[in-house]
This record gives C-alpha cells, sequence and structure tokens, in this order.
C-alpha cells in the first residue's frame, strides 16, 4: 500500500518564526469596531481665538496592530486669553486617520482632515482664505491602559498648515480615550 503522509502541523508552525494569527478575524464585523474621544487646544492668534477641539471617531480593526476609521470635530471657541474667556461657535470638522503599532504601545498616525471656519468669511484681508482649511497629519501616538479602556496621547506634524490662511498650527497635541 501506498500512503500519502502530511507533514505534523507542529512542524509546519514551527518554521514560521514569530507567527502570530490576526486575531480579529474570529470577531463580527461590530465587535472589531473601536470608538473614541479626544480633545486638543489651539492657540488664538489674530483672526482666531483660542480653541479646544472635541472629537469623536470610530474605528475599524483591521488587525491586532492596526486600525482606519473617521470622525468628527467640534470648534469651541474659547476666548483671546485666560483673562477674556468668552464661548463661540468655531466650527466643525470631519476626520480621517489610520494609526499601525510599531513596537509596545507605540503607534505611526496619519490622517486628513477638513476643518470648516464660518468666521474666515468675513476677513477683509488681501487674499480670500478658504473657509474649509486642510490638514495633512502623521504623527506618533502612545496607547496606554486606562481602567477598561485605552487612553492615548498623540504628537502630530500637519504638512499642509503652511497652504492654509490664515495658517494653522503646524504640531498639534491630542490626548483622548478608546471605548
Amino acid at each position: 500500500k501506498n500512503s500519502i503522509r502530511f507533514p505534523d502541523l507542529q512542524e509546519n508552525l514551527g518554521e514560521i518564526p514569530d507567527f502570530k494569527p490576526n486575531s480579529q478575524k474570529t470577531k463580527s464585523f461590530f465587535k472589531r469596531l473601536e470608538y473614541g474621544a479626544n480633545i486638543q487646544f489651539g492657540k488664538a492668534n489674530q483672526y482666531l481665538p483660542s480653541t479646544g477641539d472635541l472629537a469623536v471617531s470610530v474605528g475599524y480593526k483591521l488587525n491586532d496592530n492596526g486600525s482606519i476609521g473617521i470622525g468628527s470635530s467640534y470648534k469651541l471657541g474659547l476666548g483671546s486669553s485666560i483673562k477674556q474667556i468668552k464661548f463661540s461657535h468655531q466650527g466643525f470638522g470631519i476626520r480621517s486617520y489610520i494609526d499601525w503599532k510599531i513596537k509596545k504601545g507605540f503607534f505611526i498616525s496619519g490622517g486628513f482632515e477638513k476643518n470648516y471656519l464660518p468666521q474666515l468669511n468675513g476677513l477683509a484681508t488681501t487674499q480670500k482664505p478658504d473657509t474649509w482649511q486642510e490638514s495633512g497629519l502623521i504623527g506618533i501616538s502612545k496607547k496606554y491602559p486606562l481602567n477598561k479602556r485605552k487612553g492615548f496621547v498623540q504628537l502630530l506634524f500637519d504638512f499642509l498648515s503652511y497652504k492654509n490662511l490664515p495658517r494653522s498650527q503646524p504640531i498639534l497635541f491630542r490626548t483622548g480615550i478608546n471605548f
């Protein structure tokens, strides 16, 4: 009798160094979603007061190392200084992002945003500013355990900030939480 012998499964797994299966594949679509919220503050300039951006997002975990997502933000005006606090509506935005794990809680983060700033409509300047400002972001994130959730801090560079009028902040610091 001739029989075909298949190699033992354990022998094959031993040949793949550091192999880890994608644990997200066994989860349903809704179990792979992650929800988040973050906050960011911006300083005042000659056209805009200092602001706080409050944002929410929903992401999809591609695997254990990466996720992509979308979100929206609300820009709350805080006034021109700590002595002159005045809350006002300063705009809103839409966002997209990608996070990819590089090592032990550190992620490379990137994204694209469009922020609507209606108060730029009435400016009398030599160049007409666009009320929709774009941001292209790249940077690093650190995620850490926070009770049953994950907190994060991000340091991002906006490589499109120099084309905006008035110029937006090139360096952004955000902190938030994922649910």
